[in-house]
């Protein structure tokens, strides 16, 4: 708001320069007064302005503009109307009287605006608004305000909500322009373990590449603490971001604390975060002092719920002919108290060399040293040296493609025996695809069949981390279908499934990756069917015919009728002695009208016989604001269930204020 009606007097500050004057009537008068009358139209640089009346005095360098003076910006930011200007061009001084406008996003009106000169203005009885011009059912109102070219002052402010005001501000800073430093929205509220909690963060800009936030956290019962964040960007892609959160935890701990483990607890709490990328390294540093710091500090699901932090250094060289990578991972566990059986990477070392033509082949080669590291349990280092070779060839007009994995893994395990502990194999992959679409009317039927065969001699006994170790006897016919059915530019259906036929009689279970000896392949089939627009589903699954079980399936259908959504989900997996490793199903329900949100979903967990999460809102949204109440219960094992109650106020539609009204 306060920029638009700087633009506005600026705009009348382009009279001292040479103008076009588009006027019914235009004329001098006796004191040498250029006067323009009758639909007045100015048009310079970035501006249009209008009037019935703009009198130029080009003695004294004086504009004055009456009766519907209206401006616009030419890239539509800005719009403004008011009774009557004025300024003088010598002091850049002057007035605007009954603004009101646009300026981007905003709403504003004021009965009087002066110039002071330079870049400084007065603001007299104003107000501001998201809201649409004729449903100001939320603005904010100020006396006066004090604007130069890097703050607002506003001095006695009244946030009113349809015209009954509900806070008052005496004074208020507000940053101008660029970004300023300066106070940010704090979070206000209570919850089931404290009375009363204040979190007010200060915003400091340093420069144009760095920035700094300084967050003060009062909670009258749980650990009072601060956070000091710290952003500097040195390019486009390489930057640095710091924060440290220092929190006094009282002792004994409270209520809180009941049902944990007493060792874990810590007076003094903390986390230290560093992210930090510079010509292609990156480094990367996550400590929490204990592994309930998360679910005590935060108040967001996503925030209170991360399961592990990640320490890292990584370095990427990537040239045109190679890559070249390292990589040191450290995970914290934090659902683990001991953190003991935690796997790491510390380091990985990796070389990659891009695809070179020799004659007709395509060779590559891809070596990887990895330390997989834990305090407790399976751990070893790995030597990966894996060449690649592959052949584009035709065969009666049919394209095939070849390709040849030399395999070479090498294990220096500690923790479990295993038969070998070196890995020498290929693997050899012939795919032939044929495509097949037509079209009727202003139908399309697209699909690729593919023929795949692909072969490797031998199993092996050896460590599993991670897609490298999973090297199996192969001797399989496999068949694929990616198939989409779509009307003009609206697609109907998609279909992939996939089958096959193994030779050697072996082949690894998808979830437990055990071995089972038998020929026929898991089929994988992924259908999604959008039939309507306001309906769709969808299916993801794995089936075993040998075993009869389904691996895994992933089931989701979402309905939208007029402003009501529904959706529904269903997750299972089952290993290969069909054991249930996941049996979850989620619904959801969001619905509104005319301005009034209710909303939920839950999700329940078949294993352990209970419903893990439950979610709950009730709302309304106006013209540019929203009150929303939202209830969350979350299951926590032995701990039981917490819950959560937060009051969420939109205000003009910029920010939402999270107020914890209960947690336990």
């Amino acid at each position: 708001m306060v920029k638009g009606l700087k633009l506005l007097l600026l705009a009348l500050v382009s009279f001292s320069f040479s103008i076009e004057i588009l006027s019914e009537r235009l004329y001098t008068d006796r004191d040498g007064n250029v006067i323009a009358e009758g639909d007045v139209q100015v048009e310079y640089e970035r501006f249009i302005i209008k009037a019935h009346r703009i009198k130029y005095n080009p003695r004294e360098r004086t504009v004055f503009a009456e009766g519907k003076v209206y401006v616009r910006s030419k890239d539509g930011t800005l719009e403004v109307e008011g009774s009557e200007a004025f300024l003088d061009l010598k002091t850049e001084e002057g007035y605007f009287l009954d603004a009101e406008g646009r300026f981007r996003k905003f709403y504003f009106s004021a009965e009087r605006m002066r110039k002071l000169g330079g870049d400084r203005y007065i603001v007299e009885k104003g107000e501001v608004t998201t809201c649409p011009p004729d449903d100001k059912e939320m603005k904010l109102c100020f006396w006066k305000a004090k604007i130069d070219e890097r703050y607002v002052f506003s001095y006695s402010n009244s946030l009113k909500f349809f015209n009954v005001p509900i806070g008052y501000f005496p004074l208020a800073v507000f940053p101008v322009g660029e970004r300023r430093s300066g106070l940010l929205p704090p979070t206000i509220g209570q919850n089931s373990y404290n009375r009363f909690i204040y979190i007010q963060p200060f915003y400091w800009a340093i420069s144009e590449d760095k920035d700094a936030t300084l967050t003060l956290d009062f909670r009258d019962k749980q650990a009072k603490g601060i956070w000091i964040e710290y952003r500097q960007a040195f390019t486009e892609s390489d930057k640095l971001y710091s924060r440290l959160s220092l929190y006094k935890e009282p002792s004994p701990p409270g209520e809180w604390w009941e049902g944990r483990d007493l060792r874990t607890f810590r007076e003094n709490r903390y986390r230290a975060q560093l992210e930090f990328s510079w010509k292609g390294w990156s480094l990367g540093l996550d400590l929490p002092s204990d592994p309930y710091f998360f679910e005590d500090i935060y108040f967001s699901q996503k925030d209170r719920t991360i399961p592990y932090t990640l320490s890292y250094i990584t370095y990427t060289d990537l040239k045109d002919e190679y890559l070249l990578s390292f990589n040191l991972r450290n995970y914290y566990d934090l659902t683990s108290p001991d953190n003991r059986r935690t796997l790491n990477l510390l380091p990985e070392l990796g070389f990659y060399s891009r695809p070179k033509k020799v004659g007709p082949f395509f060779i590559n080669l891809t070596t990887m040293f990895t330390n997989f590291y834990r305090e407790s349990g399976l751990r070893s280092k790995r030597l990966v040296f894996l060449p690649q070779i592959q052949l584009p060839f035709e065969i009666l007009n049919v394209q095939n493609y070849v390709g040849i994995d030399l395999v070479n893994n090498f294990y220096f395990t500690e923790g479990e025996d295993f038969g070998d502990e070196r890995v020498s194999s290929f693997r050899l992959e012939d795919r032939v695809p044929l495509y097949a679409s037509f079209s009727l009317s202003s139908f399309r039927f697209s699909n690729i069949l593919e023929f795949v065969y692909t072969f490797s001699p031998e199993n092996f006994d050896n460590p599993q981390f991670d897609s490298f170790d999973q090297v199996t006897k192969e001797n399989n016919l496999k068949l694929r279908l990616s198939s989409s059915l779509s009307h003009k530019e609206r697609t109907f259906s998609t279909l992939f499934l996939e089958g096959g036929y193994n030779l050697l009689k072996s082949y690894r279970f998808p979830t437990d990756s055990a071995l089972v000896k038998e020929e026929i392949l898991p089929v994988r089939l992924i259908l999604s069917l959008y039939p309507t627009k306001w309906f769709t589903l969808s299916e993801d699954l794995i089936y075993d015919l040998n075993l009869d079980v389904f691996a895994r399936s992933v089931s989701s259908v979402r309905l939208k009728l007029w402003n009501t959504t529904l959706s529904g989900s269903y997750v299972i997996s089952r290993d290969s002695q069909k054991r249930r490793l996941t049996d979850q199903y989620t619904l959801g329900m969001e619905t509104s009208f005319r301005g009034a949100l209710l909303g939920g979903s839950t999700t329940r967990d078949n294993i352990a016989g209970k419903e893990i999460y439950r979610r709950i809102y009730l709302g309304y949204r106006g013209a540019c604001w929203a009150l929303k109440l939202d209830y969350r219960r979350t299951y926590y094992g032995e701990k039981g269930y917490l819950k959560e109650i937060f009051l969420v106020f939109t205000i003009f539609n910029l920010r939402d204020l999270k107020l914890p009204l209960r947690r336990r």
